[in-house]
């Protein structure tokens, strides 16, 4: 087995698309191999061959993501695979160890990733952070939306409407809760690999307010994005939805929350909510993603103990002090021996700092030990808007 896992020729490029055609029972078509192809070429590749084949692989993007105000760089993992032979030999998790490494060479804050299984990942640092709420409504239950303000547009485009949207998107307060910040490739990639709609409801003066992103399937009329910033956009866009009630069975809706719609409705046993796992991450550059943290309030001194097992730099007791506004972080010692106010795992640590599970729900659950005092301490500066997640690697 070679030891240089990064791949950089055309042949390698032919060889980990055949093996992703395998692992994942997809067919080769025109379309697939252009959004294949299309993501390739913007991604960190990483293979291991055996007597000249590739057996294993995956890939690592180079993204970023707004987070409540900081952007933290952030490399998205996909196509983890082995060939079915080569399985259960440790080929991913030698290759994910290797992505992670070289992220945190270079700096990379952040790294998520949608799993095939929890447990496996986790042994790699990653934590569940991300929720989708999917949302499903009978044709017939649909309610009847009358709005009030008529002046402004909705403008239908294909994939293409996907550029005008973006700095809309990009404004709105769910998706800078750590979401991808799309860059024009990003944008590209989606129109080459989707065939979706979009709705642009603009008011009279011509300036985005709402969008719609919706795919037409055989009898389900199914919502990707909707985004509004105000409640004649939401009006609107809900009307056009409604629109559809005779040509469609279903409408459903992915929410990149576990926000769902049921308070809005007058009879919410119509609406069937099911709230789903969507994605793990991980911090890679503690010290990095800590300095920079949107902390809510000053933190008198903590001590951390952080364990990582995958990730040495991150791992040891850190300092943390906020005094007007200022951080100071300094890892005061490599080993986890020593005196520390909390002691957690750097999925623990994640999941906290992202607003998915806070400090004291934690501790109460026996996932992280220490003092409650600096615990509850801790907690009031951290975020508490739970994270939203549209997008998918």
């Amino acid at each position: 087995m070679t030891t240089d896992y990064r791949l950089t020729s055309d042949a390698d490029r032919e060889a980990f698309y055949q093996l992703y055609q395998y692992a994942f029972n997809n067919h080769d078509t025109p379309a697939r191999r252009r959004f294949f192809m299309d993501r390739y070429q913007h991604g960190w590749i990483y293979g291991r061959h055996d007597h000249g084949q590739l057996v294993s692989g995956l890939y690592s993007l180079p993204l970023a993501v707004n987070f409540h105000g900081v952007t933290y760089r952030m490399n998205g993992i996909g196509d983890v695979m082995s060939a079915p032979e080569y399985a259960g030999q440790g080929g991913a998790g030698q290759l994910l160890t290797t992505a992670l490494t070289e992220m945190a060479a270079n700096h990379v804050t952040l790294s998520y990733l949608a799993p095939f299984a929890y447990g496996y990942y986790r042994r790699f640092g990653y934590e569940h952070v991300f929720n989708h709420a999917h949302q499903v409504m009978a044709a017939p239950d649909l309610p009847r939306v009358k709005p009030t303000d008529w002046s402004g547009t909705i403008t239908r485009y294909g994939n293409d409407g996907l550029a005008q949207i973006n700095d809309f998107y990009a404004r709105q307060p769910q998706n800078q809760c750590g979401g991808l910040i799309r860059p024009a490739w990003w944008q590209h990639y989606l129109t080459l690999k989707h065939h979706w709609s979009v709705a642009i409801y603009r008011n009279a003066a011509a300036n985005i307010e709402g969008y719609l992103i919706y795919e037409r399937q055989a009898t389900n009329f199914a919502i990707q994005e909707w985004v509004t910033s105000t409640p004649t956009a939401f009006e609107r866009l809900a009307n056009f939805i409604t629109k559809h009630g005779t040509t469609f069975e279903t409408f459903s809706y992915d929410s990149p929350s576990a926000t769902n719609g049921l308070d809005l409705l007058a009879d919410p046993y119509r609406l069937k909510v099911t709230v789903q796992p969507y994605m793990m991450a991980r911090i890679v550059d503690l010290y990095d993603f800590i300095k920079r943290y949107p902390f809510l309030t000053d933190i008198q001194p903590i001590r951390l103990a952080v364990s990582d097992a995958t990730l040495p730099a991150n791992q040891g007791i850190w300092s943390l002090t906020r005094h007007n506004g200022q951080v100071t972080l300094n890892r005061v010692s490599d080993q986890l021996t020593g005196p520390a106010d909390i002691q957690l795992t750097i999925q623990q640590l994640t999941t906290a700092c992202f607003g998915t599970q806070s400090l004291a729900r934690a501790y109460q659950h026996g996932l992280i030990t220490g003092d409650v005092n600096a615990i509850n301490r801790l907690d009031t500066s951290l975020v508490k808007e739970r994270p939203a997640l549209i997008d998918y690697f």
